[in-house]
């Protein structure tokens, strides 16, 4: 069976905690505008109701445009969905990539995804 490659097969944390946050220019189901930066944070197939196959991408984007604010978003793709889902799962204030990616890393950006 083929699967595309925003699917990827194999359940991983993209970065580790001691390991500097690679910058992106964007990322596809977020508004960014010139000066935020994007981490992504961790990638993951996964099942939710009603979606055999979904992917998650976790990622912290550090805004700066009336402040500066670190928001956590959950985007999940589908094959089986004609849309993409976004979902804000945390706003810590000030540039706190390292504590995001380790809110993450410890599970807790689960609970309650839906498509």
């Amino acid at each position: 069976m083929h699967i595309p490659a925003a699917f990827p097969q194999a359940v991983a944390a993209i970065s580790q905690p001691e390991e500097p946050l690679a910058v992106l220019e964007m990322a596809p189901g977020l508004t960014t505008h010139p000066g935020d930066a994007v981490h992504l944070l961790r990638e993951e197939r996964m099942a939710l109701a009603g979606v055999a196959d979904c992917v998650a991408r976790t990622y912290a984007v550090i805004h700066r445009r009336h402040g500066t604010y670190t928001h956590i978003y959950t985007v999940l793709d589908s094959r089986d969905q004609d849309r993409r889902v976004t979902h804000l799962r945390r706003v810590l204030e000030g540039e706190r990539a390292a504590e995001a990616r380790a809110w993450v890393l410890a599970g807790r950006h689960y609970a309650r995804l839906a498509f």
